[in-house]
């Protein structure tokens, strides 16, 4: 693990890149989010089925009006002391480590109501080695850029319940309950 502050960057739609994105940060995080919460249990498939089933669905998201995807990345550090600019090289170059993820969409308000447009946090994840760095921090406050880019005046997410690390993150940094999500399961017939 490099120990330079990890550059924030936008995620590149293009296949090497939604594969290296995948593969280092969209599993892992599924992987974590399965082993705090036994509903996020994911499929016994092979990585690379996981990765090549999600690049496709990574670009449609990305390539929806109003969302966004963005990376922290960092310099690896490498034995022949070879060097990358974390904030300019590519997405695929071995040089870069992946140690974080935010992806951002635009929840417009519908006409007949009464409420702010609202930017929804759908993922954020930070790798272990650099969880409590501020790095979550500075996701939010990408968030919160987003949202002005978009004109949206609040940040929306969704976090279980069971989740408590990330709960009480969240309310650090200003989060609130607004609503509550019920489920049931149904018996097939």
């Amino acid at each position: 693990m490099s120990t330079d502050r990890p550059a924030i960057r936008r995620l590149p739609s293009d296949d090497g890149a939604l594969r290296r994105y995948t593969a280092d940060l969209w599993l892992p995080y599924n992987r974590d989010l399965a082993d705090a919460v036994a509903a996020h249990d994911l499929a016994d498939w092979p990585e690379e089925r996981f990765v090549e089933r999600h690049v496709e669905f990574a670009r449609n998201r990305l390539d929806e009006v109003g969302s966004r995807g963005w990376i922290a990345v960092t310099a690896a550090e490498c034995a022949d002391g070879a060097a990358v600019d974390p904030a300019t090289a590519d997405v695929t170059d071995p040089g870069l480590d992946l140690v974080g993820l935010l992806m951002t969409s635009v929840d417009e308000c519908p006409d007949p109501f009464d409420r702010p447009d609202r930017l929804v946090i759908g993922e954020i994840y930070v790798a272990e080695p650099y969880r409590g760095t501020g790095l979550a921090d500075r996701f939010v406050e990408r968030a919160v850029a987003d949202a002005h880019d978009h004109g949206c005046e609040q940040l929306r997410l969704d976090v279980d319940v069971d989740n408590e690390r990330a709960r009480a993150f969240y309310e650090r940094m200003g989060f609130e309950d607004y609503r509550k999500q019920m489920m049931m399961g149904v018996e097939a017939q």
